[in-house]
């Protein structure tokens, strides 16, 4: 079965028809929720809302704002849940199917003296306080958080094979085939592996890119900045064990220069696989090999 959702295309495999159908309906439902794409929904009402008065978030937006949270606490902000105005102003002011639109408003930092501040005071999981002016994108981690969701509501046997391919981040249950597609040969595979009970997510500013003003722009920003990250990286992999987690790393891997990704990522998160494409063409693979087995690399 496949459908889109989350700016993404969605494919299932190993599933019954009815769960694939449980499946596609959650996630659809909490597209509803938590895109910034969408008008006059849940994540819009809340990106217009007032300055320094109480904002109810419903659920799931406050079980995935407390993921995103804290996950952006431990890549030190450099990926984070509070630039949507940033992406706005590098022309992702829609859907990429629809394509990137221009926008008045400027790249947002939340840096002072070197210290990220959090633009929200939260009172609640459920109610939060908006410090100063940003909208949310939640982007990759709203997609990881659906797909991990998936499994932790509707896997019944842990024998079960399932896959489940979000716009090419894959959550796999049992054991399962998987590729990285080439970053420049697109719809080839750079690397074959085999995945069990874990999750790959793949990030490249090869995919998502437009042009605004005679500039390429891409969807990588740098959260401590706002600003598009430009550190010879063309795509990352990340082999974790949930997709919120493979997804924040293969970011940090575009944003960082490699040795000072590789640092944090060690710290922070110690138990990953990556496959890194650089500008290049070289390709680096390092992290937890016991994560895959059968690795082929392409010639």
């Amino acid at each position: 079965m496949k459908f889109n959702a989350m700016n993404c295309t969605t494919q299932l495999d190993g599933m019954d028809m009815e769960t694939k159908m449980h499946v596609k309906n959650e996630m659809l439902d909490f597209e509803q929720v938590a895109s910034r794409f969408l008008p006059n929904k849940a994540l819009e009402v809340i990106n217009n809302a007032p300055l320094n008065v109480p904002v109810f978030l419903e659920e799931p937006l406050a079980e995935l704002l407390e993921h995103s949270l804290r996950l952006a606490r431990k890549t030190g902000y450099y990926v984070h849940p509070f630039g949507g105005d940033s992406m706005k102003a590098a022309g992702y002011a829609q859907s990429f199917e629809k394509g990137g639109k221009s926008s008045e408003k400027e790249m947002v930092s939340f840096i002072t003296e070197n210290q990220f501040n959090e633009p929200i005071d939260q009172l609640t999981k459920n109610c939060i306080i908006k410090k100063q002016p940003f909208s949310f994108d939640f982007g990759g981690f709203g997609k990881g958080f659906i797909v991990d969701r998936m499994k932790e509501l509707f896997l019944v046997d842990e024998k079960e094979s399932w896959l489940i391919n979000a716009g090419g981040d894959l959550l796999v249950t049992g054991t399962r085939e998987a590729g990285i597609e080439h970053p420049i040969q697109m719809g080839r595979d750079m690397i074959r592996l085999q995945l069990t009970n874990c999750a790959l997510a793949t990030s490249g500013k090869n995919v998502r890119k437009w042009n605004m003003g005679g500039r390429e722009y891409h969807h990588i920003l740098n959260g401590r900045t706002g600003r598009l990250a430009n550190n010879e990286v063309l795509q990352a992999s990340v082999i974790a064990e949930n997709v919120m987690e493979a997804e924040t790393a293969a970011k940090i891997f575009c944003i960082l220069p490699y040795e000072e990704a590789k640092t944090l990522l060690y710290r922070n998160f110690p138990c990953i696989a990556y496959f890194v494409y650089f500008e290049n063409d070289r390709i680096a693979i390092g992290g937890n090999s016991s994560l895959y087995k059968k690795l082929e690399v392409a010639h």
